[in-house]
């Protein structure tokens, strides 16, 4: 209202999240562009882009970035299709975190995301699908070998192996995304995560 830039340094807020506004034209790239500059050049903080458009590709590459190409099509610079498995699990995520139960947390949100609806997912629904993760990940926690993580093909068959007709219903809307055209996130990842 007062068309003047109101400015602070959001890593001393209780919230530093920010936002850019501005009508078409106004320079909302060019600032976000600055800020991501800015940001490399005087932290070690890391800088993650969602970027369906690669209007920040450029940059990436100048600032020594890795761009990862997540898409059924999506290729690497070398022309071989790059995969993030949405089942790894960091054992070293956290001291004071249970690793299983924050990834059992994570696939509830995605499986509420793939099949929820409005009502969200009922709570047998997440029984069934905290019961098959934690069957998933049991080999792989007695011996943690990285050639052995779960992909969310092993979480589809392990819901078809469960009694309730929940987890077939839950299966299915999956199997778009484990055999079905966006199989994309059913690979172990190829891409370097640091």
């Amino acid at each position: 209202m007062s068309n003047n830039m109101i400015l602070c340094d959001r890593k001393q807020l209780k919230n530093p999240n920010g936002l850019i506004l501005g009508t078409p034209g106004s320079g909302k790239s060019f600032a976000a562009k600055r800020e991501m500059t800015n940001a490399f050049l005087i932290t070690d903080d890391d800088i993650i882009i969602c970027d369906p458009e690669a209007e920040y590709f450029s940059l990436v590459q100048r600032l020594g970035g890795q761009v990862i190409r997540l898409s059924p099509a999506g290729k690497g610079m070398d022309g071989k299709p790059q995969y993030v498995n949405p089942m790894d699990i960091n054992l070293n995520y956290s001291e004071d975190d249970n690793p299983l139960a924050l990834k059992s947390d994570f696939i509830l949100s995605l499986c509420e995301l793939v099949i929820g609806g409005k009502e969200g997912l009922q709570p047998v629904e997440k029984t069934v699908i905290d019961r098959a993760v934690r069957n998933v990940y049991r080999p792989f926690l007695a011996d943690p070998d990285p050639a052995k993580m779960p992909i969310l093909g092993d979480l589809y068959n392990e819901l078809l192996k469960q009694p309730e007709p929940e987890a077939a219903r839950i299966a299915a809307a999956l199997e778009l995304y484990v055999s079905g055209s966006l199989n994309v996130f059913n690979h172990r990842t190829n891409v370097e995560l640091s």
